[in-house]
């Protein structure tokens, strides 16, 4: 075998002299013989030499037809993906190499969005092999696809232990995953903790413990939720569900502690300031709660969702001027508006409040409490006539209230 040249330019490679390594591989292109040439060309495929190592594959492709699948890998990284299903395609239905390139295709069309496509592909491919990872690969398009029983399917046909040594990734887990979103949610948690049984994963632990929490048995989801707070407090997000699940228990002190450890990897999550708000407030905290509200309000992406809260904090208080502090004249959640009503009314200026009301009263109709305050509003105002009407459209929502009944007759007299 003649393959001098080869072997002197991966030696100057690695000693990363190029002009000499180019050198040499000019050289072996005209000199070495093809199968040294197939091995220097895999071996620059390998460090990422696309280029040299295409000029091999392109000269001794009449020789070793496989090396389209080497040619088709790098024209895909080139981003050539026409020229990629070329080079497979040459390669015909009875060659040997013909299970690595139907392999190739699907790992080709699922890069490329068409995932649908390279399932078909790896069924053909499963109709000459047995390869259990090629069953998975099926597997996880199927689950990609959210063919969540075909999936399953799959899935039931491996050893769980073999596929996890070469993968790392547990059948179990996916067949878990795989139930709980067809809605079978006793058969996920069974293989969840069938998967925690044979190697602890904080992924796992996460999963499981957010799907025992959704189903209503936070004291276990606290168990795995706790495993992961002690094993891996660094797990990204878990902090968030913990607190809710603990919150479940009557636990919101420690619920508070999770959020503020939370808080302190991403102090700008308007979605922890708000709860944290909440918890604080539950703790008898009001100020810690104004000023995770405050906080929120400073990065929130809607803002809606931090004026409502901080306006029941301040008109608790009986903070008015802080509420109407908040209105922009463009709030749009009803409660939050029905809140600065209520404080301009405290402040005495009834224009601005039955500005409000005025436009509170077209959209909640329904709500008997609302009614009930502007019923009282407008009597305090002496608007007689429309707090009659009001009235009636009270009654027929609540028609059992005798305080309103008695003062439907006092206005009638």
């Amino acid at each position: 075998m003649q393959n001098q040249n080869s072997d002197q330019m991966i030696a100057s490679l690695a000693e990363q002299n190029l002009e000499k390594a180019n050198k040499y591989f000019q050289r072996a292109l005209k000199e070495d013989d093809s199968e040294s040439l197939l091995a220097l060309g895999e071996y620059l495929e390998r460090i990422g030499f696309y280029p040299q190592a295409k000029a091999i594959f392109l000269q001794i492709r009449p020789s070793f037809p496989e090396v389209n699948i080497n040619l088709a890998q790098i024209a895909s990284e080139d981003g050539d993906m026409d020229e990629a299903f070329n080079y497979l395609n040459e390669i015909a239905a009875d060659s040997q190499y013909y299970l690595e390139a139907l392999v190739t295709m699907a790992d080709l069309y699922d890069a490329e969005g068409l995932t649908d496509v390279a399932y078909e592909k790896l069924l053909q491919a499963r109709q000459l092999s047995e390869d259990p990872l090629l069953i998975f690969g099926l597997a996880e398009l199927a689950l990609s696809l959210e063919n969540y029983q075909t999936a399953i399917e799959h899935y039931a046909q491996l050893d769980n232990r073999e596929i996890l040594e070469n993968t790392g990734i547990s059948t179990y887990e996916r067949i878990g995953r795989a139930y709980a979103a067809l809605g079978k949610f006793e058969a996920a948690i069974e293989f969840l903790e069938k998967a925690l049984e044979i190697e602890f994963d904080d992924q796992i632990v996460f999963e499981l413990a957010c799907l025992l929490y959704d189903q209503g048995n936070a004291q276990k989801a606290n168990i795995y939720f706790k495993q992961l707070d002690a094993l891996n407090p660094d797990f990204e997000g878990y902090e968030l569900p913990y607190a809710l699940s603990l919150h479940e228990e009557h636990q919101t002190a420690e619920a508070l502690r999770l959020l503020q450890q939370s808080l302190s990897k991403n102090e700008f999550d308007s979605r922890v300031l708000i709860l944290a708000s909440q918890y604080a407030y539950e703790e008898h905290d009001k100020k810690a709660a104004e000023n995770y509200l405050l906080k929120a309000l400073e990065v929130a992406e809607e803002e809606e969702e931090v004026l409502l809260p901080l306006s029941n904090l301040y008109l608790e208080a009986e903070r008015f001027e802080d509420v109407i502090a908040l209105d922009s004249g463009a709030v749009d959640n009803l409660l939050t508006k029905w809140n600065l009503a209520r404080a301009y009314r405290e402040l005495e200026d009834d224009e601005k409040a039955l500005v409000y009301y005025q436009e509170l009263a077209k959209e909640l109709t329904d709500n008997p409490e609302f009614l009930e305050d502007y019923i009282y509003y407008l009597r305090e105002l002496g608007q007689q006539a429309q707090t009659a009407d009001l009235i009636e459209t009270y009654l027929h929502l609540v028609p059992d209230d005798h305080q309103m009944i008695d003062l439907k007759n006092d206005i009638k007299q």
